[in-house]
């Protein structure tokens, strides 16, 4: 039984090959995405001795003076700030889920669709 290749024939191919492409990708990135979501601490953060540093004052001979704020405030400014970071972090994520799992059924749907139409002629 030989199956005659035309112009349609290789349009649902490429067109298969393509989205089972954009599928695999889209599986690899949600189980990605899923992996970021339910590790902790799984990013470089600033450490506090950093985030200390832009609240020194420094003279006009480049002398460091003492921060502005006292030591208890910039602990709360630097909780704050990993805790707004963190919340980022996490919506970044779950929009790249989103992303990637519409990948996934965008793909997946395509490529259905024209297999089966392969199979048919």
């Amino acid at each position: 039984m030989t199956k005659n290749f035309n112009l349609r024939s290789l349009y649902l191919y490429l067109v298969c090959l393509v989205t089972l492409v954009i599928f695999i990708t889209g599986t690899i990135f949600t189980i990605h995405r899923t992996v970021d979501l339910l590790v902790k601490d799984a990013y470089y953060y600033q450490t506090l001795e950093d985030f200390q540093q832009r609240y020194y004052i420094y003279g006009s001979e480049g002398k460091r003076e003492e921060p502005q704020l006292s030591q208890e405030e910039i602990t709360q400014r630097y909780e704050n700030y990993l805790e707004q970071e963190n919340t980022r972090r996490r919506a970044q994520n779950i929009r790249n889920l989103a992303y990637s799992v519409s990948a996934m059924l965008v793909g997946g749907i395509f490529w259905f669709y024209h297999w089966r139409k392969i199979k048919e002629d």
